[in-house]
């Protein structure tokens, strides 16, 4: 989605992502035992004594050789159980404690990819901004989550696509949802407005760039069509918004023909018609108060960036 961004902003001024554990218990065979169930007795040279006469040698009293009693093997068994438990809990308590520096790995290797994807194309300064603008939109919804009690996984970048950041459970109401979803383009356009200020003081056409397709991308994520956040933050004032989405959406695909819209607008189907459709007609709606809040918010930040995306590219056509 971020791809598609990148390139609909460089159409623009700036032209040019059961196995078991088998621990034997072998069953000792009673090798050696008689028919009648008594040990057998060793004999050896020591043992034997020379009867009178001659006579073959009888046995003495010598002590049979005692055997391990089954009690013994009983608490060997025990105890090397308890080991194996204790083992595999060791290692599943480090496992659990390597999961958030597994995560922040994931991450890291999806920023680097999605970073090396973007220099192939504008070079490394700008696929390192372009990913950063991204990282600081995510942000704004994990922020957001956290405001609500909502547990977030971490940021996971896609190349060609963009990124995203699990949601662990559902909004308590429109509200709330709203409100998470206004929190990414809120940040991503305070740190594209942070890279315009850059370019002016410093005279960078690369900041003014990276500027002009923050303004971009976040406006583009306000058209009001779900999974995109505007339509998240659309349902809180409207459940019709999703027509004026898909008008939007279909002109961008007749300008672009990118095929990331399609890959939307396939995402958007299940949302608009599917049984999610259904749950979402059975929420109560916000008060009128909120309504004309979110109303407010909504196309007041539009209207900004749109504002900003224009002056920005006024002044990269100056520089």
């Amino acid at each position: 989605m971020w791809a598609l961004c990148r390139r609909l902003a460089a159409s623009g001024p700036t032209q040019g992502s059961p196995a078991k554990c088998y621990a034997p218990w072998v069953n000792e065979e009673k090798a050696g035992a008689d028919p009648a169930g008594e040990p057998a007795r060793i004999e050896d040279a020591s043992s034997l004594e020379a009867a009178p006469g001659g006579a073959l040698p009888v046995r003495s009293s010598a002590a049979p050789l005692s055997r391990r009693s089954p009690s013994g093997k009983g608490i060997g068994s025990i105890a090397a159980g308890l080991a194996f438990l204790a083992l595999k809990g060791k290692s599943l308590l480090v496992l659990l404690k390597a999961l958030p520096a597994c995560k922040f790995l994931l991450t890291s290797l999806s920023m680097l990819a999605m970073v090396w994807f973007e220099a192939q194309r504008s070079g490394i300064w700008f696929g390192v901004g372009f990913v950063l603008m991204i990282l600081v939109h995510e942000l704004g919804h994990g922020y957001a989550m956290k405001q609500q009690g909502i547990s977030s996984g971490w940021p996971i970048f896609v190349p060609f696509f963009g990124a995203m950041i699990a949601m662990k459970s559902a909004p308590r109401d429109r509200d709330a949802e709203a409100i998470i979803a206004y929190g990414g383009p809120l940040a991503g356009t305070a740190a594209a407005l942070v890279a315009a200020a850059v370019g002016l003081l410093l005279h960078s056409r690369l900041c003014l760039a990276l500027a002009y397709t923050g303004f971009f991308l976040n406006l583009f994520n306000l058209t009001p069509i779900s999974p995109l956040d505007g339509g998240r933050v659309a349902q809180a004032f409207s459940r019709r918004a999703w027509i004026v989405g898909t008008v939007l959406l279909g002109l961008i695909f007749l300008w672009t023909h990118s095929p990331q819209l399609l890959l939307i607008a396939g995402l958007a189907l299940p949302l608009l018609f599917g049984r999610a459709s259904v749950e979402e007609g059975q929420r109560e709606a916000l008060s009128p108060e909120l309504q004309r809040a979110w109303a407010v918010r909504y196309f007041g930040l539009a209207a900004f960036l749109g504002a900003a995306l224009y002056f920005s590219g006024s002044m990269l056509g100056r520089s």
